[in-house]
């Protein structure tokens, strides 16, 4: 069984993105300066890229969880010990500022996540591992 579940993208933080380049870009453009636009677009076609490819993936005993080539971690899902809801902005490999969960698994091994359709990700989460403490 293999179920993948895409993260979910806030608008905001495309637009936070965006908002903090403008200015970059206007400036670039106005003074002619061919390397930093070519940096700034860099920039934003990379982040799109990790936007387009951060997803997390059940497959039988283990979440994958993805981003780009930065992120690739997989967690044996019978070691989750909870699921939890947070608010942290911390770096995650999720692709929204809202709607994220904190997964504890290990001793005391975390990750913050934000799967699109979260509580059929949980359900399924559920189903491999009953034991798993979810307060979200």
């Amino acid at each position: 069984m293999k179920k993948i579940f895409k993260s979910k993208i806030d608008i905001a933080l495309p637009i936070l993105i965006l908002s903090g380049m403008i200015p970059g870009f206007v400036l670039s453009l106005r003074e002619q300066d061919w390397v930093f636009l070519g940096i700034l677009i860099s920039t934003l076609v990379f982040s799109a890229y990790l936007f387009l490819t951060t997803d997390y993936t059940i497959t039988g005993k283990n979440l994958k969880v993805r981003s780009g080539f930065l992120v690739n971690k997989n967690i044996s899902i019978e070691a989750i010990k909870s699921i939890e809801k947070t608010d942290s902005i911390w770096n995650a490999p999720a692709a929204s500022l809202t709607d994220r969960i904190e997964i504890v698994y290990n001793q005391s091994d975390t990750i913050v996540i934000s799967p699109k359709g979260r509580e059929d990700f949980i359900k399924e989460l559920l189903k491999l591992n009953p034991n798993i403490v979810v307060n979200v």
